[in-house]
């Protein structure tokens, strides 16, 4: 038997306001995760600008490490060049997730 979720209500006459709901939906669902990924794939595609930003795609951001799928290993290299400048752009457009390392991941 699935597990209902109850919202709490501030209202005392039974109506939930949605800005009362919405950040509860957003951590059961984890759409902000979600959201966070799309977010530092845009930033990722903006840094390593064209022709990188439409071959390349954000596979995970976790302990400082942000996971890049390339489709090439001459793609790997290639970046691995502007590795540095990469970095620091990612670590000023995105300093609260502490990014210290990229890492290229070759993928069909």
């Amino acid at each position: 038997m699935k597990k209902k979720t109850a919202f709490i209500s501030s209202s005392k006459v039974g109506v939930v306001r949605i800005a009362d709901v919405l950040p509860q939906l957003i951590a059961k669902y984890g759409l902000q995760k979600q959201r966070n990924t799309e977010q530092i794939t845009q930033i990722w595609r903006k840094t390593v600008g064209e022709p990188f930003g439409s071959v390349t795609r954000v596979i995970a951001l976790k302990s400082g490490t942000i996971e890049i799928a390339v489709p090439h290993h001459a793609f790997v290299q290639e970046l691995s060049f502007r590795q540095s400048e990469l970095l620091t752009g990612l670590k000023t457009a995105l300093p609260e997730e502490k990014i210290k390392r990229i890492k290229f991941i070759v993928t069909n």
